[in-house]
């Protein structure tokens, strides 16, 4: 009787830190999760956020929660004011909860700008049009690593007819299988052809710098005040890759490239993402050539300040490292054709 030798197969490297935290949010942003927005009145005046962590946690007693971030202002002011509203936003609300995402917003005194509310029982702000929502009183405030969770009682509680919004992947989506999908989803296969098309045209180094000048210093901006962790993951990930393709002109001109169409993406805005898609061939085609040692030094360098300050949601810092980084660029250009690794 013959036997087969036994083999082992080793067990994959542990994931490090970042890496794990990087693979994390991926996998949380592929959940797809309704859109709300908590809302209190306190002391400092009406508040809200929005948030994707919201449960109805029990139907005896009527308890609700929603996590929130520890360095949240809405926390201070929720213990003072012992309720909170959980406003479950419709398809119709993106912009309301696109404002409530807005970093550095402060407090509102008498209403939210262009947003009307109203009072149910608890004296929270209720946000008109909502698709549902509850009105709720403290019952515990729960630590969970780097959030804590409000558990709230439930004293009233309504909903209308509608579709509700709902957020997957870093995007707003549709409940509807035949629906084409976001702006950004719509617009993706015209910007890769008007990209080509820039590019077979003979879009001049000049003519592409003023176009960066013109949008990225903005789209740095824009995603500071976003702060979005799927996005910010994404920035992280263009820069490790170029890292690694240190020594490979080719594929570390295309990893830096990459940086600034997800730069587009962070903005959270879909026309900057569309201009900055339509740069993607110009911008290899005029910079891969001169991609060496001191270009790609610099590239790693000013990607890491730029993203630094997303990442702190310094949108001021953002514009300037951007800016400061383009006329770098632009003084290479200059020079030679090409001559900056970007």
């Amino acid at each position: 009787m013959t036997t087969t030798p036994s083999t082992t197969t080793s067990p994959p490297p542990a994931q490090s830190l970042t890496d794990l935290e990087d693979a994390f949010r991926g996998a949380a942003g592929r959940f797809a999760s309704g859109v709300t927005v908590v809302a209190l009145s306190g002391p400092s005046g009406l508040y809200g956020l929005t948030a994707t962590s919201f449960v109805s946690l029990s139907l005896r007693p009527l308890l609700v929660s929603v996590s929130v971030n520890t360095g949240s202002a809405l926390l201070d002011e929720v213990r003072a004011a012992g309720s909170f509203s959980v406003n479950v936003l419709g398809q119709d609300q993106q912009a309301v909860s696109k404002y409530f995402a807005t970093r550095g917003r402060g407090f509102s005194q008498d209403a939210f700008p262009g947003i009307p509310s109203r009072t149910e029982v608890t004296g929270a702000p209720v946000l008109d049009g909502s698709l549902a929502w509850f009105d709720a009183t403290v019952e515990a405030i729960l630590p969970a690593g780097d959030h804590e969770t409000l558990v709230g009682t439930v004293k009233a509680a309504g909903r209308r007819d509608g579709e509700p919004l709902v957020y997957w992947s870093g995007g707003y989506r549709r409940l509807d299988p035949t629906d084409p999908g976001s702006p950004d989803d719509r617009i993706a296969p015209l910007s890769a052809a008007l990209s080509e098309q820039l590019s077979a045209s003979g879009l001049s180094p000049a003519d592409l710098i003023d176009a960066q000048l013109a949008l990225e210093p903005v789209a740095a901006e824009l995603a500071a005040f976003r702060h979005d962790p799927e996005t910010l993951a994404a920035l992280r990930e263009t820069m490790r890759r170029a890292h690694a393709a240190t020594g490979d002109p080719e594929a570390f001109t295309a990893e830096a490239v990459a940086f600034h169409t997800a730069l587009g993406r962070a903005s959270g805005n879909p026309a900057i993402r569309a201009a900055l898609d339509t740069l993607v061939h110009a911008r290899h085609r005029h910079y891969a050539a001169g991609t060496d040692k001191a270009a790609t030094a610099h590239t790693n360098t000013a990607h890491q300040v730029i993203y630094d300050a997303i990442a702190r949601g310094d949108a001021e810092a953002a514009r300037v490292a951007m800016t400061d980084h383009l006329a770098v660029v632009r003084t290479g250009l200059r020079q030679a054709r090409p001559t900056t690794g970007d």
